[in-house]
């Protein structure tokens, strides 16, 4: 009986010891968000090597935000163009809005050796814009209006538009004004389209702060003169056109 309880008490010992072993093995927590973001901008703009191993680890372990941060780290480089289409596709299919949306962008523009196809591109703006993307959305209205990838259908546009404006697309709410000022895809209405004007000049897109502008020094029906205002607005559409100008530079 000594023997077997002897025998009993080592087994136990080595299971123990073998789950213990197993526990320090367990490869370590998938990063969040954050880092594995910090990883791609340390991969793209710091050309760290070692950030794209880590990408690349973490990408074949499945996750679709590293997957997407390795494809834009090759994005920019021709003789990788494989690879990122590989994992952007991966990471769009998992799930990942911004791999989405620019996986759109290379169909619809024909990049990463993936050739022009409006159809495709179509089909991942719709992801995108599904998951409340306002860039995706405002390109589908674009694509809705001038029949690409789809029928031509100026009402859908302007429900894209919608839907862009909705999620803060000062473009979208330009573009909206428009479309409700000549009543095109939707019933005209001069209220609604001053309405928009307003939003989308709120929102500092420089092409709603000119025609606010020139509304208002020459006065028009829904819109009272106020030549002060229109100095101001025209002087902030210029600044803002020299800030977007600098950041391509």
């Amino acid at each position: 009986m000594k023997i077997c309880f002897h025998l009993s008490t080592v087994s136990t010992v080595l299971v123990f010891g073998l789950l213990v072993a197993a526990c320090s093995e367990r490869p370590p927590a998938m990063p969040g968000s954050a880092q594995l973001e910090s990883l791609g901008v340390l991969a793209r703009q710091g050309g760290q090597a070692s950030a794209v191993d880590q990408l690349q680890a973490w990408a074949e372990r499945g996750s679709p935000i590293a997957q997407r941060e390795l494809a834009l780290a090759y994005e920019d480089k021709a003789a990788s163009e494989k690879d990122a289409a590989f994992w952007l596709i991966k990471a769009a299919q998992g799930g990942d809005k911004e791999a989405a949306f620019v996986l759109a962008g290379a169909y619809y523009n024909g990049k990463l050796g993936l050739g022009k196809d409006p159809v495709l591109a179509a089909q991942w703006y719709g992801k995108a814009a599904a998951q409340e993307d306002e860039r995706a959305a405002l390109m589908l209205s674009r694509m809705a209006k001038y029949g690409e990838g789809m029928p031509q259908d100026l009402k859908q546009s302007v429900a894209w538009l919608q839907q862009a404006s909705a999620h803060g697309s000062a473009q979208a709410m330009f573009l909206l004004s428009n479309a409700y000022a000549s009543g095109d895809g939707v019933a005209q209405d001069l209220a609604l389209a001053h309405s928009w004007l307003e939003k989308s000049a709120q929102g500092d897109f420089p092409p709603a702060l000119q025609s606010l502008a020139l509304a208002m020094d020459g006065g028009s029906p829904d819109a009272e003169k106020n030549p002060e205002r229109s100095y101001h607005l025209l002087k902030e559409a210029t600044e803002e056109r020299r800030m977007h100008w600098d950041k391509a530079q």
